[in-house]
Order: structure tokens, then sequence, then C-alpha cells
């Protein structure tokens, strides 16, 4: 599957944000890292940061983090997660009963298209989550990446536990890395 968003995605600033981002060293480990460990959504993580780099601050995450979040555990339960179980439970099937030749060869293909129909879900996810907050600039005019970081932080925070997630020291690592990536140290 290609890189390129399907045309549904002009003008999406929070999907070229998202994959922009994702591509940094070390942040796709670690959004997956915060996903498998305290359950979080990527695409709530990368939202949360996305509203503090184009310098909406962390005040106005409260104006969004109803409507996102019940959009989030919503689209997750029921269009994300049944194809990520599908998938990992296909590689698993595949591992497990020593599939071998064209049966192995149709299994592994077939995984890749539920891949690329959960990556096609999770998109569709992030064009809903940014007709929520589409007004505002990329990078905030007059506020500082540090600031900017800072608010990022916050919105973590506020989506954590909102979350009911306590994020530990390794949680903190990963976000921390992402947060590094998109703001600089």
């Amino acid at each position: 599957m290609s890189d390129k968003p399907p045309l549904t995605a002009k003008d999406n600033p929070l999907w070229d944000f998202v994959t922009t981002t994702y591509k940094e060293p070390g942040v796709e480990k670690a959004c997956l890292a915060l996903q498998s460990r305290l359950g979080a959504d990527v695409n709530m993580v990368m939202f949360c940061i996305w509203l503090a780099y184009r310098g909406a601050g962390s005040a106005n995450l409260a104006r969004y983090l109803g409507a996102a979040l019940k959009l989030s555990r919503s689209w997750q339960h029921t269009m994300v997660e049944p194809l990520r179980t599908a998938r990992n439970n296909l590689k698993d099937h595949i591992e497990s009963t020593g599939m071998s030749g064209p049966a192995q060869e149709a299994a592994v293909a077939l995984r890749e298209r539920i891949m690329a129909c959960e990556l096609e879900m999770e998109h569709m996810e992030t064009l809903a989550l940014y007709a929520l907050a589409p007004e505002g600039e990329d990078r905030g005019i007059g506020t500082s990446p540090v600031e900017c970081k800072d608010d990022a932080r916050n919105n973590l925070t506020v989506y954590f536990a909102a979350m009911g997630v306590k994020v530990d020291p390794l949680g903190e690592t990963h976000v921390m890395r992402i947060l590094t990536a998109v703001f600089g140290s």
C-alpha cells in the first residue's frame, strides 16, 4: 500500500502531521509501545500533540476532548480493534500451524490486505478528529517550540487522565521521545 492517503485526505493537516511525525526516528516504536502498554489510541496521542503543535495551546484541549474521546473510543472499538485482532490472529495461525506453500502465501497476502484496511480505518479516524478542530494554523505564530512542547505534554496528561491511565516512567520515556521528535529537545 502506498503512503499516499486517498483523495479524501486532501487538505488534512492532522493526517499530514501524523504521517510525518510517525516516520521520525523512534516515534513508531514509542507510539506502538503506548498503544500496547497503556491502551492509548495513537491517533488521540497525535491529535493532542497536533493541537499544541499548531499553537492551539493546552487550554483549547477541553474544547475538543470530550467529542474526540467519544469518537476515538467508538472508532477504535468498532472499526480498528476488530481488524487488528483479525490481523494478529491470522499471524498467530500462520505461525502455529506451520502453514507453508500456497496456503501460507495466500494467508500472508490476506494479512497484508487486513493491515492495509486497518491503516485506512486509522486514516478515517484522523479525518474525523480533524473535523472536530479544523480551524487554526500549523505552528502557532508567536508560540515557541518549548511552549508548544509544554502544551503538548499537558494535553497528553489530560488525555491519559481521561482514559484512567497512569503513565509510568517507561511510558513517560515514550511520550518524551515523540515530543522531542516533534518539537526538539
